[in-house]
């Protein structure tokens, strides 16, 4: 294990037990993806490069990508289970359907991601997840989740159809490998009214592979108008994985621009 691994494992050891001494406070309400709060009833969160989020109800939200719906359909549910000891718990659940851009990046030139003579057949897969949330002092939550997804493939997929890129790689390789188990945790705040930030380590676990582990750990800054109207993300997305090619490391940027519609 080398000097970074041991740096984020022991920061998660210092928020989960702040999180275990803490007492609960106030929630963080708003902005609830990542968290086992939903977006309350009629509320849109519109994100720009998440999936944006509507309350059907105050336990239940349904989460698309506008931007993505044509190329690779994603739908999400997540449904509130209610707070226990001030532990607040909810499921998502989801489908994703990638074989439109698999085969649209399966070309030749510039933007061919996948060799054009491998065949992508009919592929789906289903998410599930389990989330707890708690607030371990004013203004701050502090979530943890876990979860596993399968691939229902209608023929078989060539595993040279990989793209061996950051963050795409880990959800599409639960079409070469199943299952796929992830958990991770997520820390949130408030500096003042209008400023935060959120840390969080997400883990993904491939079964019946070499290539078998990936994370991603993301810091961002965050500004939310008064009204919370806009909430705007800006920080960094770190990743490792063990890729076909080897073990590598990234730094990426991370952006979010997200409005906010309703209470």
């Amino acid at each position: 294990m080398n000097r970074i691994q041991k740096s984020l494992l022991c920061l998660l050891g210092i928020v989960t037990f702040s999180g275990m001494v803490s007492q609960a406070s106030e929630p963080l309400q708003h902005w609830s993806d990542g968290t086992a709060w939903t977006v309350s009833k009629h509320r849109v969160e519109l994100g720009v490069l998440t999936l944006s989020r509507y309350g059907l109800t105050d336990k239940l939200e349904i989460a698309a990508h506008p931007l993505m719906v044509f190329l690779m359909p994603q739908v999400q549910i997540k449904a509130g289970w209610g707070e226990w000891s001030g532990i607040r718990l909810a499921s998502e659940h989801g489908i994703l359907y990638p074989t439109l851009f698999m085969r649209l990046v399966a070309t030749k030139g510039i933007g061919g991601l996948i060799s054009p003579e491998l065949n992508i057949p009919q592929t789906f897969a289903i998410y599930n997840r389990v989330l707890a949330s708690f607030g371990p002092s004013k203004n701050t939550l502090l979530t943890a989740h876990a979860g596993i997804a399968f691939a229902v493939n209608s023929g078989s997929l060539d595993k040279r159809a990989t793209i061996d890129l950051p963050i795409i790689y880990p959800r599409l390789a639960v079409f070469f490998n199943q299952p796929e188990f992830d958990a991770g945790i997520d820390f949130r705040g408030k500096f003042s009214k209008l400023f935060g930030w959120d840390f969080n380590v997400n883990n993904f676990i491939l079964a019946a592979s070499t290539c078998n582990y990936f994370l991603e750990n993301k810091g961002v800054l965050a500004y939310t108008s008064k009204k919370e109207k806009l909430r705007i993300e800006a920080g960094y997305k770190l990743c490792y994985g063990k890729y076909p090619s080897g073990a590598q490391w990234h730094l990426l940027p991370d952006i979010n621009l997200v409005f906010g519609i309703g209470k």
